[in-house]
């Protein structure tokens, strides 16, 4: 047979033959599946897409706002304060801290109020030392509100709690590269914790102290 005909033949029957191979091997190099299943530029597209419908997206609007207990208490209304702390307990104004904002400011006001304010201090400590400067203030005083509280004969309502907070204070009282004020606001906070005998008295840092 002439090689002039043999030629286109083999030629076909090579790209027959490798286009059964592409399909065998499935998808194409660029599309490497990822571990989550999907491939990798599909996940960072997704990835992409979430984060600018995020960055897009308005902060939730706390419906408390529109709640005539919440409304009273962010008038800084003492009864009003009292009346939410009566009301929500430090479970439900714990809850609240998660709405930010007024919300927010407004739960660490109430929450020294609150008659079982002890069930809240573990979760003030650890929210004090993941706080930004904005937020840090506000809570270590509701942490000195509710650890500056009269002792009381009953057993402690959270002493597992109670001795995170203290941890956390004193974390935040040695902390050279925070803020004087709430430093010493923690170094307050922790020597109201030591008091109760939660934590010693000896770990408080005195570098604030007159000389």
């Amino acid at each position: 047979m002439p090689d002039s005909i043999t030629r286109p033949r083999r030629l076909w029957t090579v790209l027959f033959v490798a286009s059964l191979a592409a399909c065998s091997r499935g998808s194409a190099p660029s599309e490497v599946s990822s571990p989550s299943g999907g491939s990798s530029g599909s996940t960072e597209a997704a990835a992409g897409s979430g984060a600018s419908a995020s960055a897009n997206t308005p902060p939730r609007r706390s419906p408390r706002l529109d709640d005539p207990r919440w409304q009273r208490a962010m008038d800084d209304d003492p009864a009003g304060l009292q009346a939410l702390a009566d009301a929500l307990g430090a479970a439900g104004l714990v809850e609240a801290l998660g709405d930010g904002g007024a919300i927010l400011r407004t739960a660490l006001s109430a929450l020294p109020l609150a008659d079982d304010a002890d069930l809240a201090l573990g979760v003030l400590g650890k929210r004090a030392l993941a706080a930004t400067d904005e937020e840090r203030g506000p809570t270590l005083e509701a942490v000195l509100g509710v650890a500056g509280r009269p002792a009381t004969a009953r057993d402690p309502l959270d002493p597992e709690g109670a001795s995170e907070a203290g941890a956390a204070v004193l974390s935040i009282a040695a902390n050279p590269a925070l803020p004087r004020e709430h430093r010493a606001l923690a170094v307050s906070a922790a020597r109201a914790l030591a008091e109760k005998k939660i934590l010693d008295p000896a770990k408080i840092p005195g570098d604030l102290d007159p000389p």
